[in-house]
């Protein structure tokens, strides 16, 4: 099983709606996926399940899709897990991470966000895990700034920097309003697109080695 995390120290950043997309996408490509709620706000979680937490797995309406809570130990029989994490810099945060094969990263553009990635990438490399890359999400392609930042993203990161860029969408918002995923919600539009290719590039990463 391979472990994946979703982070970022900045809360707002649409970690925990690529979580639950990304597994979908995972999902609908024959892979069970596993998906660990890390955040104590348990979004994720109430997303996938009616059920309160009791610290065990459970199945959810996805056949390849399970979900629980953090805890120490992940059960193995799954091809991807999905770690959602909290946006803290701490020492259970960094436990966490230290517990993932590879950590993704999504960013909304902006000059503090992109200023402040450093000090993620410095705390991912500080607990030995792979950084897979980051991803711009909510990426406006109205906006001229936009280009303009996620040009800077790449030149600062350069290939650390991920193709798939998840535009800024009201289907992506009002779909987990009707907790749904973007694909279930309007499969044909750009946001559900954007997430089915962004999982495939997670599991190009993941199954090559990393970023060259």
């Amino acid at each position: 099983m391979i472990r994946i995390g979703i982070y970022n120290n900045k809360g707002g950043c649409g970690k925990s709606v690529a979580s639950i997309n990304i597994a979908y996408a995972m999902s609908q490509a024959g892979k069970r996926v596993l998906v660990v709620d890390c955040d104590g706000q348990r979004n994720t979680f109430r997303f996938f399940s009616d059920e309160p937490d009791d610290g065990s797995f459970r199945r959810t309406r996805y056949d390849n899709i399970d979900i629980m809570c953090h805890k120490a130990y992940l059960p193995d029989a799954y091809d991807y897990a999905i770690l959602d994490l909290p946006p803290a810099l701490n020492a259970n945060t960094k436990k966490i991470l230290s517990k993932c094969d590879y950590v993704f990263v999504p960013i909304e553009l902006g000059t503090f966000a992109i200023s402040g990635i450093a000090n993620v990438t410095e705390t991912i490399a500080a607990t030995k895990t792979r950084f897979g890359g980051c991803f711009v999400n909510k990426f406006d392609r109205n906006n001229p700034s936009d280009y303009e930042l996620d040009k800077m993203l790449r030149k600062t990161l350069v290939n650390k920097v991920m193709v798939t860029r998840i535009p800024n969408s009201r289907v992506i918002k009002n779909s987990i309003s009707y907790r749904q995923t973007a694909f279930e919600y309007m499969k044909w539009t750009s946001g559900a697109k954007a997430y089915t290719t962004l999982a495939y590039e997670i599991m190009g990463i993941c199954n090559k080695g990393g970023l060259e």
